[in-house]
């Protein structure tokens, strides 16, 4: 990789040694990847944030890269309670669900849109589901997994009518019992009001990223449950 400056965020960090940290980067273009930072001392010393701007050079030709140097691009964001959950959700999942240095042309933007989009549930108290479902289902399209809310499987339009069950490479097909057309409607137009679309919605998303995340846990639920 050429020595030049890029934007990133900080997912994730671990201790590598006493002097040096391994980091989760999110990259635009290139996704996510892994480096190796020193660790600062004295007045060089920087505080390594996650929700923060970053400026790196990066160097390096294997999967592991150098951070040479680091720079603070922009203010961080600050979160609290339910809200700073939701922004650890939003790393765990992609350093859970997105491979390691596999290029991506919206992962960047999708993950600045979702920390924007908390920034405003924090200042304005709005509702926070539907700002987590919309990444969700955001990056599940990423990860080759859109979701058409207006047409079923076989083709025909979404019924507000009609139940659906959703079938993994098919999409959604009609049902006795399951997901009501209407919800899935309201969610493909971004109608949060009512509980049955929220409800819907993060069933939906469970089902869906169930068998992405496998059997370890999210650490990042476990935060929820403890409030």
């Amino acid at each position: 990789m050429s020595s030049a400056f890029w934007p990133a965020y900080i997912l994730h960090s671990r201790p590598l040694s006493d002097t040096k940290l391994i980091l989760q980067l999110l990259l635009p273009e290139q996704g996510r990847l892994s480096a190796v930072v020193r660790r600062k001392q004295g007045k060089q010393r920087l505080t390594l944030q996650p929700f923060q701007l970053f400026m790196l050079e990066l160097s390096g030709k294997s999967e592991l890269k150098t951070v040479k140097n680091i720079d603070e691009a922009a203010v961080g964001h600050i979160f609290s309670g339910k809200v700073l959950y939701s922004a650890i959700y939003l790393n765990e999942l992609i350093c859970r669900l997105w491979p390691d240095n596999l290029a991506s042309e919206q992962l960047f933007a999708l993950y600045q849109a979702g920390l924007q989009q908390l920034d405003s549930v924090q200042a304005t108290g709005t509702e926070l589901e539907p700002c987590l479902r919309r990444f969700e289902f955001a990056l599940l399209a990423e990860l080759g997994q859109p979701i058409d809310w207006q047409y079923d499987a076989n083709g025909q339009a979404i019924n507000a009518t009609a139940s659906y069950e959703w079938q993994s490479e098919a999409g959604f097909m009609p049902a006795i019992y399951g997901y009501s057309g209407a919800s899935l409607l309201n969610i493909g137009q971004g109608l949060w009001q009512a509980a049955e679309t929220k409800r819907c919605a993060k069933q939906l998303s469970r089902q869906l990223l169930s068998p992405l995340l496998g059997a370890k846990p999210l650490a990042s639920r476990a935060l929820f449950a403890s409030e």
